[in-house]
């Protein structure tokens, strides 16, 4: 077979292992960069005042303790009150979840400043995330965060309601008065309680955006950074086997690594070389090659077969060329590494620096965002089993059932980003052609593999299925105990 470094064979196409795109997107336009900084007091000169991020700063603080202070009045209440059945313990559950609730906002707006004033973090945001369904994940994102908020506030309107003169007011009827009103406190308490709750939603609603967007977006920096490194060590691969096929098996038929790849496409019939014609020479009586097995020319055209696949597998093959050409970035798109892929044998040191810069940059990620991620699946969990508990012994209501739904949408959006970085991550050790020199090098990246973790747990798509299974076993207990109670 024909050999080289430089040398492709006739039935050799443009496949590749490394699936997705490779080249980053732009970066974010100034006017949103500047609507940004304004927004969480980042100085753009010297002489700059943040007035607007105080103002901000002041009514999302300000928005928190006034619900955390109302929040707590009307519990106290409602454990003492004769008309409620709520006792100690869900007074003191709703304290704590909504201090959760109050404290991830407050701590959002913080960590969302000192992720866009991080020099890295800004090299590193870009218009690009993970799609679903086709879909920009940061915008599906936002549309579940502001359908939480949306049905939060609605579902709590009846904190606004006006005194009502009704005096018959019992534990069956409650449910459409004011709820200060039933444990007999000014309804004013309420109203500044709901009028809070939808300030603070807002602006929960836009800080944890805003850090939502820099995971989903800095994670796919990362896999366009992990995808670059593993389409260098694809063309080291290919370079360094067609060295050794060329000393070591020159007697084998030939082969490439194009054999060893597969894809989702109906065009994989196009990236294959082309199969032993011996059968083919043979039937049109021009005698066959001795059993050999040769290429068929590019300008004589295979016979016809009655296989179908075998039909599929020579589709193509003369337009094929060379898969790795020089992938450069648009101009616009700007980058600050280099943009170009060169093919060539790599050695250890360049191997060890590029795979730990990828891995430096996918640490900081982890560590700055190990603790609002924690943070944001904790309060979820807490949120849901409250109201998988609550539902034990009430209906489920419209609002609650999207209340229930909404958050749990998002631990599946999140996590997908962690799991993509390590799943491309996870490729890097096996796409590396081993040699002599390279022993120790692969003890040392056994060691220290590139994935994104919370504290030091690392989110896989493993870990998104268990997530998803236990949602599943909770609402199918909670079929099997309603059917039981009927019974």
């Amino acid at each position: 077979s024909p050999s080289g470094n430089n040398t492709r064979t006739p039935g050799e196409a443009p496949l590749s292992h490394v699936k997705g795109r490779i080249t980053p997107a732009k970066k974010i336009p100034y006017w949103l960069w500047v609507l940004i900084a304004k927004s969480l007091g980042i100085k753009l000169h010297e002489k700059d005042k943040p007035i607007i991020s105080a103002v901000l700063h002041i009514l999302t603080f300000g928005s928190a303790l006034g619900i955390f202070l109302t929040n707590a009045w009307v519990c106290g209440y409602n454990i003492s009150s004769e008309n409620t059945k709520i006792d100690i313990l869900d007074g003191t559950v709703s304290i704590m979840v909504m201090s959760f609730f109050c404290g991830l906002g407050v701590y959002s707006h913080r960590l969302a400043y000192r992720l866009f004033v991080h020099p890295k973090f800004l090299d590193m945001l870009r218009l690009h995330s993970k799609t679903i369904f086709k879909i920009n994940s940061a915008l599906v994102i936002f549309i579940v965060l502001l359908s939480f908020v949306l049905v939060l506030n609605m579902s709590t309107l009846n904190y606004v309601y006006s005194f009502d003169t009704t005096d018959n007011i019992t534990m069956e009827n409650n449910t459409d008065i004011n709820p200060c009103q039933v444990v007999d406190i000014s309804v004013q308490v309420c109203q500044v309680y709901w009028i809070c709750q939808m300030v603070f939603s807002v602006f929960f609603l836009v800080w944890n955006l805003l850090v939502a967007v820099v995971l989903v977006s800095v994670a796919r920096t990362q896999t366009i950074s992990i995808r670059r490194f593993l389409k260098e060590l694809e063309a080291d691969a290919k370079l360094l086997d067609n060295q050794f096929r060329a000393k070591f098996s020159r007697n084998e038929s030939s082969c490439n690594l194009n054999q060893y790849i597969w894809t989702d496409d109906d065009s994989i019939a196009d990236y294959f070389t082309a199969r032993d014609q011996t059968a083919v020479n043979g039937g049109d009586g021009n005698g066959g090659n001795g059993g050999g097995v040769g290429l068929q020319s590019a300008d004589q055209p295979p016979r016809q077969r009655s296989s179908f696949s075998d039909l599929q597998l020579r589709i193509g093959r003369s337009g094929s060329v060379s898969r790795f050409e020089q992938l450069v970035e648009n101009s616009g798109e700007g980058s600050s590494e280099d943009n170009t892929i060169e093919p060539h044998i790599m050695s250890v040191q360049e191997m060890m620096h590029k795979h730990w810069r990828i891995s430096m940059s996918v640490r900081l990620a982890s560590v700055a965002l190990q603790r609002w991620m924690s943070s944001i699946t904790l309060m979820i969990t807490a949120w849901t089993a409250i109201r998988m508990v609550y539902w034990l012994s009430h209906t489920p209501s419209l609002y609650g059932i999207f209340m229930f739904i909404l958050p749990l949408l998002l631990l599946p959006l999140l996590a997908s980003s962690y799991s993509e970085v390590n799943y491309e991550g996870a490729k890097i050790i096996q796409s590396i052609l081993p040699t002599n020199e390279r022993i120790e090098m692969f003890q040392y990246l056994y060691g220290q593999p590139i994935k994104m973790t919370v504290y030091g747990h690392a989110v896989t798509y493993g870990t998104i299925g268990t997530v998803v299974a236990g949602i599943l076993a909770a609402f199918a207990s909670k079929i099997f105990l309603q059917e039981i109670n009927m019974i």
